[in-house]
């Protein structure tokens, strides 16, 4: 460190030296000249006094000399006084003025103090009047004598400067002693003090410390260095908590500058001139820079490839930093340095950085969700198998289309297409190879028509093409359609290759023409889609256009839609009870439940019309509900009073949709605690088509309920799948011979060869074999003698209420 130390002349002590002296001349000369004075003063009281004497004593001489006009006698009192040595001149006169005697004496002043000079000043006169008797006041004459006043006053003038010359001297000398004083204990220790602080390290204060005092003073000076090495203490304590902080603070900008710098969002900060302050890593490696780089460098240098308007840009910032506003940027295009498009979301925002006001830009790259967006809005409008549009997308379009044909006055067609026992594949093959089937039906359906066509996939195996701008005669319209759906149905028809085999299926086409009487768009699909059931009905694999019967025929289904409602609600619905008849005893072992409607109006409606319309309205799992419930309610009246012995089941049908539900179990066995049914007095009867739709699920769901009591029987048995490997794995108790087999079983050897079959395969398996539509005594003879278990059918009885069953129950009680 730089030696700030003063020079001799700079330092206190003689500062002070200087100071003392002048002030102990200063105080000397006062005080020595104030005792000068008083003691000037005093002497010339005495000088007076003297004077006085001597007068006292000349006068009566000098008196009588005047009067006597003896000049000796005046001459002998001058002399007389010229013997003092401070009187220079006496002078004795008459009353006339005339001299009598004078004599004066002349003094060297040489020796002449000058002290005197400067206090005495010039001699005194001194006169007094000679009193002579008989003059009256008037005196007789004056005798006048000169004092010189520095002879007067010699010795106390040598005494004055003695002592004045002496108080200068004792203070001279207190001033040295006090200066040496004033060196050793505070100029001294004072420079060396200096000398210490200035040697401090400002880095590092407490590492060297101060010098105390020798002695271990307590004045001030000792004060003071403690003070300062405590201080000094205080200070390397708070430069270490500052550099503790500082530290801290640097770990804490690096950790934010981290924290910042690993954000997924491009954050920078520019001032209003346009130029980059700050950058953190994500906006820089976007840009292609470092943050180094990016530093000072003007927006429209970095962003020129990457905006297309910098100036709306810098405009942004002006308004953020001149107005303290706030901008929101929703959506900007972005272009990053490797080339890749870019979409952002900004918000921009004013901050105090440093000694100015900046723009400070947080942009959030929005792509891969605006790409997601794209993705979501596609795929609402598309289907994910096969890419095509789906019922939404149909539905705007088809729309958009009625109307511009309805506008321009020319025809266009719907076509709904449903592949035919397209179940089979996807249950003997795997999904997978279903799903590979469905992706080459629709490229083969895209390649049989234009490109202002649409086809669209609606679910599963259907699918919906619509024409557009066939014709403006309709029946040319009609017969376009017709040539472009028999051309789709060919393309399908095409063996489908996998692995090493050859896949085929067929198609049912159902078509409608479009504009038609301003049917809206879900009235032409429904029409397209009943024509196609059309085609199912009447053996698949061919195209039908939608007629009015049809149209008719669809009317009449919504109608008997609002009536079944309608029934739910009134309660017109009721069970019929077919018994159940063992072979060899004739005795009532049981009875199926099935399900009768009594229209108010209409009277009895047919199973076969209003069964299909539940199935198909949804209506079938409130009211498969229902009919458990009544069930289980007859089935506990019956045993409370007896009616309905051990070892008798009660059957009931159970449709595929029914038994798909989720709640379906739970609310079975619900119902069983509702009424406290006995173990194993329920049956469920269900179909082929339920057992091989996801066989895992459906033992599971066949097992839970097993486990309550719930027996199953395989219903129809025969003419579906009718696969062995299943009756291996499913719970069922019962097989049930549709009543196709029995009805010929008489006279065509080939029924009669499959009824003795199912009933030895069924025993075999330890089944039950119950037998459908028995309406002869020959037919039960013949399932006698194979060895069948129960039958039901005409031939005892058909279903009946349930007070005429009861009566049967009774009967056999």
């Amino acid at each position: 460190m730089k030696d700030n130390s003063p020079s001799f002349f700079e330092g206190i002590s003689f500062q002070l030296a200087k100071i003392g002296i002048i002030l102990a001349f200063v105080v000397s000369f006062v005080i020595s000249s104030l005792q000068v004075y008083i003691d000037y003063k005093a002497q010339s009281r005495e000088l007076e006094q003297l004077i006085d004497h001597v007068v006292e004593v000349a006068t009566p001489p000098a008196a009588r000399a005047v009067h006597t006009l003896d000049n000796d006698l005046a001459l002998e009192v001058v002399n007389g006084l010229l013997t003092y040595q401070f009187i220079d001149e006496v002078v004795v006169k008459d009353e006339r003025g005339n001299i009598l005697a004078e004599v004066r004496r002349e003094h060297s002043h040489e020796d002449v103090s000058w002290l005197s000079t400067v206090v005495a000043g010039e001699d005194f006169t001194y006169a007094s009047q000679l009193k002579v008797p008989g003059y009256g006041l008037q005196g007789a004459g004056e005798i006048i004598f000169r004092v010189d006043k520095s002879l007067a006053l010699a010795s106390f003038y040598r005494r004055s400067e003695v002592n004045l010359l002496v108080g200068i001297l004792r203070n001279f000398l207190f001033v040295v002693l006090l200066f040496i004083a004033f060196y050793f204990i505070l100029t001294k220790p004072l420079v060396r003090l200096s000398q210490e602080i200035n040697s401090i390290d400002p880095d590092q204060p407490g590492v060297r410390r101060l010098t105390p005092l020798k002695a271990h003073r307590r004045d001030e000076l000792g004060t003071v260095i403690s003070s300062s090495n405590q201080l000094l203490d205080v200070v390397e304590l708070s430069l270490a908590k500052r550099r503790a902080v500082e530290l801290a603070l640097r770990k804490s900008e690096e950790h934010l500058r981290q924290i910042v710098d690993s954000l997924p969002v491009l954050i920078g900060a520019r001032n209003i001139e346009g130029y980059y302050l700050f950058a953190n890593k994500a906006l820089a490696d976007t840009l292609g820079y470092t943050p180094e780089q990016m530093r000072n460098v003007h927006v429209r240098q970095l962003l020129k490839d990457s905006v297309l308007d910098v100036d709306t840009i810098l405009a942004n910032d002006l308004r953020v930093i001149r107005d303290a506003e706030e901008v929101d940027v929703i959506e900007e295009s972005f272009v990053g340095a490797d080339g890749s498009q870019l979409y952002l979301q900004t918000h921009m925002m004013p901050l105090d950085y440093y000694d100015e006001k900046v723009s400070l830009v947080v942009s959030v790259d929005v792509t891969e969700r605006k790409n997601a967006q794209a993705k979501m809005e596609y795929m609402a409008h598309h289907d994910a198998l096969t890419g095509l549009p789906n019922r939404l997308q149909l539905v705007e379009r088809l729309e958009h289309e009625a109307k511009r044909a309805q506008r321009h006055g020319y025809y266009g067609a719907v076509l709904f297409i449903d592949l035919d026992k397209f179940k089979n594949i996807n249950d003997s093959l795997g999904h997978p190879v279903g799903d590979r089937m469905l992706q080459e039906v629709s490229r083969r359906l895209q390649s049989s028509v234009r490109e202002e066509d649409l086809v669209a996939r609606l679910s599963g195996d259907e699918f919906v093409v619509v024409l557009t701008v066939l014709d403006q005669n309709i029946d040319t319209a009609a017969l376009k359609a017709g040539e472009i759906s028999e051309k789709i149905r060919s393309l399908i028809c095409v063996p489908y290759l996998h692995e090493d085999m050859e896949l085929r299926v067929t198609c049912s086409v159902g078509v409608v023409i479009y504009p038609d009487k301003n049917n809206s768009v879900h009235e032409l699909l429904r029409y397209a889609d009943t024509a196609m059931y059309q085609v199912k009905e009447t053996g698949r694999d061919a195209i039908e256009f939608f007629n009015e019967e049809m149209a008719h025929k669809v009317s009449r289904q919504l109608v008997l839609e609002g009536d079944l409602h309608r029934a739910l609600e009134d309660r017109q619905f009721a069970l019929h009870y077919q018994p159940k008849i063992d072979v060899v005893t004739g005795n009532v072992v049981g009875a199926e439940a099935l399900l009768r409607w009594h229209h108010p109006e209409k009277g009895n409606v047919s199973p076969l019309e209003f069964i299909p319309v539940l199935e198909t309205s949804g209506l079938i799992l409130q009211v498969g509900h229902w009919v458990i419930e009544q069930a289980c309610s007859d089935l506990e009246s019956w045993i409370d009073r007896g009616l309905w012995r051990e070892g008798m089941r009660l059957s009931v049908n159970i449709s595929p949709r029914q038994f798909r539900r989720d709640r379906f179990a739970d609310d079975v066995i619900q119902t069983l605690d509702k009424y406290h049914l006995p173990f194993d007095v329920l049956d469920m009867e269900v179909t082929e088509g339920i057992v091989i739709q996801q066989v895992d699920e459906t033992i599971a769901t066949m097992t839970r309920l097993q486990a309550h009591g719930v027996s199953f029987s395989l219903d129809d048995f025969g003419t579906g799948y009718s696969s062995i490997s299943y009756l291996k794995r499913l719970p069922v108790a019962t097989l049930k011979i549709d009543k196709s087999f029995i009805r010929d079983i008489i006279v065509d050897h080939s029924d009669r060869v499959l009824v003795e079959t199912i009933i030895t395969m069924g025993r075999l398996l330890e089944l039950e074999i119950v037998a459908e539509g028995v309406e002869q005594l020959e037919q039960l003879d013949i399932l006698r003698d194979y060895g069948c278990h129960c039958y039901q059918g005409f031939y005892f009885s058909p279903a009946v209420g349930k007070d005429r069953f009861e009566s049967f129950l009774a009967d056999k009680a």
